[in-house]
């Protein structure tokens, strides 16, 4: 990443966040369903993402024993950036992909559904547990019988419909799916998720990256492709969450960085592999 680039990472970072100053006090609309999970997935994404710029600095650790070796975790880099962007991705399906208010109810209680049914099964170890468990419960039959009224649901295959009742919220959609209608390049997203879920699940070629990324500069170069990536995600998403918002949206023009978020929401949907 050259120099420029880092600037425009901090600047980016930046820009997400004033819009979250911008907010503050405001109330959110009351017309989209489930707007304050929406800002949740932005936080999430913007925690990852200065975890990121602070992982990509390198750092030195020192204990009362020991000074380690200065070093840029390039492996953490990456597992960050696979979250940020899949964290990304469920935000544009669940929030932005569709201009069908209907669909869009339908897909928020179905990803709703989903924090629910995850821990379903978990056994409650007190009281309180106990009446949680009974509430969610309750919850979960809410949310299934307005899943059930909805013609989006109604539409799909009987398979489909058992798998969106058990909270399986992308139905048959994949990641590189949502990717795509994210404005990914589905080759690109295809080549960058592997490498990314690589770190994550400790694949043979990561380890060997480890390995032989020994140099600090080596490890720098290693962190580069992950950290332009958060860089799009990041910028992809405080697109979206600007014309998201009605407040954001009227003040767009009056955001310094914005003009910075669309030149790296375009230079991402250009990438291939």
């Amino acid at each position: 990443m050259e120099a420029n680039h880092e600037l425009d990472f901090d600047l980016l970072l930046n820009g997400a966040i004033e819009i979250g100053n911008r907010l503050q006090g405001q109330k959110l609309p009351a017309d989209i369903a489930g707007i304050y999970y929406a800002e949740g997935l932005g936080q999430k994404i913007i925690h990852h993402c200065l975890s990121v710029r602070h992982l990509f600095k390198g750092y030195q650790l020192l204990t009362a024993e020991q000074l380690y070796g200065a070093k840029v975790d390039f492996a953490s880099i990456a597992i960050l950036v696979r979250a940020a962007l899949e964290t990304y991705l469920t935000l544009h399906h669940v929030f932005v992909a569709s201009q069908d208010p209907e669909e869009l109810r339908f897909r928020f209680a179905c990803w709703h559904l989903g924090g629910f049914t995850d821990r379903a099964e978990f056994d409650p170890k007190n009281q309180s547990q106990v009446e949680l468990k009974k509430s969610e419960a309750k919850a979960i039959a809410d949310l299934q019988a307005e899943i059930k009224a909805s013609p989006y649901f109604q539409a799909l295959t009987a398979k489909q419909q058992n798998m969106v009742l058990k909270g399986e919220w992308r139905i048959n959609k994949g990641w590189a799916v949502l990717a795509v209608n994210a404005g990914f390049q589905e080759a690109f997203f295809k080549q960058q998720y592997k490498f990314l879920c690589g770190y994550a699940h400790s694949s043979r070629l990561s380890i060997i990256q480890i390995q032989q990324s020994g140099d600090l500069q080596q490890q720098k170069e290693m962190a580069k492709a992950s950290v332009g990536v958060a860089m799009v995600v990041l910028a992809k998403f405080m697109f979206d969450y600007i014309h998201l918002i009605p407040a954001l949206r009227e003040a767009k023009h009056e955001l310094p960085t914005f003009p910075m978020i669309s030149v790296w929401k375009a230079f991402g949907e250009e990438l291939a592999a």
